[in-house]
């Protein structure tokens, strides 16, 4: 009996399907720690985060050597430490400098067998101006070999910024000096008309004597 061209194409199409979909690989977020502690930090302020990624395969392999794990963060000067692990062992260390790292599939890909995790580190200042008071402080996905962004493997860690108010300006009032008159500075006039009375009731007293 003939084969079906028709079939056939279907078969390799749906065949070809699945191997794609079975590619993806499972980024399990654990032990995400952000400092300072809390859903808002100041604007300014250094931050510290770090965080685990588990690769659960779901293919043939750990991960898919043609695709690429993204880290990235809305830090400024950002300065990263990533370290791939397998079977508890480190297999990779990249540090870098910079809003984005990218991890290579093929440090990533394994038999299932093996145990493969990330290690992320990530130090730097919250922005003084953040979009909408958000700040993204991580953020991780899969993307496939022509750079985009793989369904359902964007993970974000997001804080609030908090922008004090300035401080009030407080003004101090000058009390005006107290003017102190010493006799010196008494004007002669003045005097004249004091010395007068004393004469005056000193012959009165005189009179009444």
């Amino acid at each position: 009996m003939p084969s079906n061209p028709s079939r056939i194409l279907l078969l390799v199409l749906l065949s070809t399907g699945f191997a794609i979909c079975s590619a993806q690989a499972l980024l399990a977020p654990g032990n995400i720690q952000v400092s300072p502690p809390g859903d808002s930090m100041p604007v300014g302020s250094i931050v510290n985060v770090s965080a685990t990624i588990e690769i659960i395969p779901s293919g043939a392999t750990t991960f898919a050597e043609t695709h690429t794990l993204s880290l990235s963060t809305g830090l400024v000067d950002a300065r990263w430490h990533v370290v791939v692990t397998v079977d508890g062992q480190q297999a990779a260390v990249i540090p870098k400098d910079g809003p984005q790292v990218f991890v290579n599939g093929f440090l990533l890909s394994y038999p299932t067998t093996r145990d493969v995790s990330v290690s992320i580190a990530v130090d730097g200042r919250a922005p003084p101006d953040p979009a909408a008071g958000t700040v993204v402080v991580l953020e991780w996905a899969e993307l496939n070999s022509q750079g985009l962004v793989v369904a359902g493997s964007d993970y974000q860690v997001t804080r609030q910024a908090e922008t004090f108010p300035a401080s009030p300006v407080v003004t101090t009032a000058t009390q005006a000096p107290v003017l102190t008159t010493s006799p010196a500075n008494i004007p002669f006039p003045v005097m004249g008309a004091a010395a007068s009375l004393c004469l005056v009731f000193g012959w009165i007293g005189r009179r009444k004597g």
